[in-house]
């Protein structure tokens, strides 16, 4: 396979991760509403940990860096939680 190809291929799983990202917000916007209905806070650090702790295992089961994996998904639950609070009219997102 050529250089050009292999890129293309790794752009091709960059939009997938793209739009597995845009659905995790999407979810995250349900998780706020549910949590809204239940009276629930936004903010729930066991979850998080639990979250950041899972993919953790995975990624070193899956034999890739886990702290690098880590620090991806501590992006992805910030970028989560901030969803949340924008859909409660907290957020700073437009």
């Amino acid at each position: 396979m050529s250089l050009d190809a292999v890129r293309n291929e790794i752009r091709v799983i960059d939009e997938k991760i793209i739009d597995l990202i845009a659905e995790r917000q999407n979810l995250a916007a349900e998780v706020a509403r549910i949590k809204r209905e239940m009276g629930l806070p936004l903010r729930d650090e066991a979850q998080r940990r639990a979250v950041l702790d899972r993919v953790f295992t995975y990624a070193v089961e899956s034999r890739i860096d886990p702290v690098a994996v880590r620090r991806i998904f501590e992006i992805l639950v910030e970028m989560s939680e901030e969803r949340q609070r924008e859909c409660s009219g907290d957020g700073n997102l437009p």
